[in-house]
């Protein structure tokens, strides 16, 4: 499958920028194709790289101690993965499989890096858009926190009266 500047411009995190940053990025991007049930990234391994989902599925899952592991979420199409590894240089902090046959565009975070030092509009425009998905990504969390809470608190409640 051949990519072009017009597939960047349907992925949000990219949607901010003009012709010659898409194509920036472009240069530096390499894609890939997952069959269904391929382990893209693993929990604990070194990162480096954005992923961003091209066509297909994958499920984002969490290790738990002598449990089978927990499904966190599936992200489809213009979705990322990835991305905290670009910032705070530890290793994955989940499992990301592909659910169908999966193509994702990888961006390297040394290429990445070097050209968001040299070009600072590019730069916050990017930033930018990346701020915006994990803070959604960690309001949703916090939604599900108190959801699980409430639910954990009812169920006490409901013990306490059985006793």
């Amino acid at each position: 499958m051949h990519m072009d500047i017009g597939l960047l411009r349907t992925i949000n995190i990219f949607e901010e920028l003009n012709d010659e940053e898409l194509e920036k990025i472009f240069k530096l991007a390499k894609t890939k194709l997952y069959p269904a049930g391929t382990l893209i990234l693993e929990e604990g391994k070194r990162g480096g790289a954005l992923h961003v989902i091209v066509k297909g599925r994958v499920r984002v899952t969490k290790k738990m101690e002598g449990k089978k592991d927990k499904a966190i979420t599936s992200l489809g199409p213009q979705s990322i993965f990835g991305e905290m590894s670009l910032f705070d240089n530890l290793p994955y902090s989940a499992n990301v499989t592909a659910i169908e046959e999966t193509r994702c565009m990888m961006i390297p975070k040394a290429g990445l890096d070097d050209l968001l030092l040299k070009d600072l509009r590019l730069s916050h425009k990017l930033l930018t858009q990346i701020i915006t998905v994990l803070s959604q990504r960690l309001r949703n969390t916090n939604e599900e926190l108190v959801a699980l809470t409430a639910w954990k608190d009812r169920i006490q409640k409901e013990m306490k009266k059985e006793n």
